[in-house]
């Protein structure tokens, strides 16, 4: 074996995740400590002037031993749990969805491949997409770009209910929510935020129309809103207590906001900020008996209509 294949088994193995030491790479190439010393010289320096490489060989003093560190490296545990993250979430079609598992799993060693591919094997072969089968990946791409570089969009979109309708939008932000994809925009007609389904937007073009100069207030800011959220559509801001007799923390991972103002002998009363949509009063109700809604009283009354509503429908 020749310098330049040495070099690249030893950067394979680093690759892979291991943690190498001098005396046995040494040992395993049948050349002196010294000459591996300088392999990982030339390696680190390598790995320094490549700025697409986003790791750096580091040096472990507990163990004496060299390994990559970075962001970008995945171990077999990683790729086991964003595969089952794809497989559980159904969004994608099945090419899309093997394809990009086969893109993670590309990252480990074979024998790591092997292990993961056999604990998702059922999972993959039963995998169940959405009914609309649509390529996904490479659109979510497009418009992540086009809400980057703010581009006013002429858009043709069709609705529930199987019409279509033309809007010109500035897009402001792209995120997943419970299988789908969504985009909220901006409307120039209305003068307002929408929140609209990637699937249905059927076609797009970049409009002639003119940003709109929106005030540093209505900006729309997606990460502070969503946490405000339990479905993907917008309603007005509500302050909501409730009482919730069984683990709070079922009620505060769902709403971020949520801090919890009194324990009583019939349950935590906790109180969070949201937005009045129709997904919030069904995640109120999905509690049955072990949630109360305590305030505002629109709500309260909201949620005593959906009930009367639900035992009519029963004694029917």
């Amino acid at each position: 074996m020749n310098d330049q294949e040495r070099l690249l088994t030893i950067f394979l193995h680093l690759q892979s995740g291991a943690h190498l030491a001098k005396a046995q790479l040494a040992d395993e190439f049948g050349v002196s400590e010294k000459t591996i010393q300088r392999d990982f010289s030339l390696l680190g320096h390598y790995l320094e002037s490549q700025p697409i490489v986003a790791a750096e060989l580091a040096y472990d003093a507990k163990y004496h031993t060299r390994y990559l560190k970075g962001k970008s490296l995945f171990n077999k545990k990683d790729i086991l749990v964003i595969s089952k993250i794809l497989l559980e979430n159904r969004s994608l079609n099945k090419e899309e969805n093997k394809s990009l598992i086969d893109s993670l799993l590309a990252l480990i060693s074979k024998e790591e491949q092997k292990e993961v591919s056999q604990i998702i094997a059922s999972e993959l072969l039963n995998y169940a997409p959405l009914s609309d089968t649509q390529n996904r990946i490479d659109k979510i791409w497009e418009w992540s770009e086009m809400i980057r570089k703010e581009q006013v969009l002429d858009i043709r979109y069709q609705s529930p209910y199987n019409t279509e309708k033309q809007h010109t939008i500035l897009p402001a932000s792209l995120y997943y929510d419970a299988h789908y994809f969504y985009v909220v925009a901006f409307n120039l007609t209305f003068e307002s935020y929408m929140t609209l389904k990637l699937d249905r937007i059927i076609d797009w073009k970049v409009s002639k129309e003119k940003k709109p100069q929106i005030s540093y207030g209505k900006k729309f800011r997606d990460g502070e809103v969503r946490n405000k959220r339990v479905d993907p559509f917008m309603g007005r801001e509500l302050t909501i207590r409730v009482q919730f007799a069984y683990d709070p923390t079922i009620v505060t991972d769902q709403f971020p906001t949520a801090r919890i103002i009194e324990h009583t002998p019939d349950g935590a009363v906790i109180e969070f900020i949201s937005q009045d949509t129709p997904g919030l009063k069904r995640w109120l109700l999905s509690q049955a008996d072990a949630l109360t809604a305590l305030s505002p009283a629109t709500l309260v009354d909201d949620m005593k209509n959906f009930l009367i509503r639900m035992q009519q429908n029963y004694d029917k």
